[in-house]
């Protein structure tokens, strides 16, 4: 019957299921920079290329590493982090639910 207890150990699953959320959002909007800054270097890697007839290896090749061996594997960690979310959905958001036990 300790009321502050109960509410203690609610307020921790509320605050475990907002942690795990804000994580995964910095997770995604560091995905979407990572790609961004992959995209800008092979964009600037291909500068001196713009003027002529020869083609911008540097930049496909910065591009292509960069989407290979940065990206991706961020983009795995993002989506297992977005499926444990699914299987494991913490704590109910609506305090309804909580009322309801």
């Amino acid at each position: 019957m300790d009321k502050v207890g109960d509410k203690g150990d609610l307020d921790d699953g509320f605050a475990r299921a907002d942690a795990r959320e804000r994580w995964t959002a910095c997770m995604r909007y560091a995905l979407e920079g990572v790609i961004g800054i992959i995209a800008l270097g092979a964009a600037l890697a291909s500068i001196p290329y713009w003027g002529g007839a020869d083609f911008p290896l540097t930049s496909l090749v910065i591009y292509v590493a960069g989407m290979v061996f940065i990206a991706m594997p961020l983009c795995l960690y993002y989506e297992s982090l977005l499926q444990s979310q699914q299987e494991h959905p913490g704590a109910p958001h609506a305090p309804e639910a909580l009322h309801a036990s």
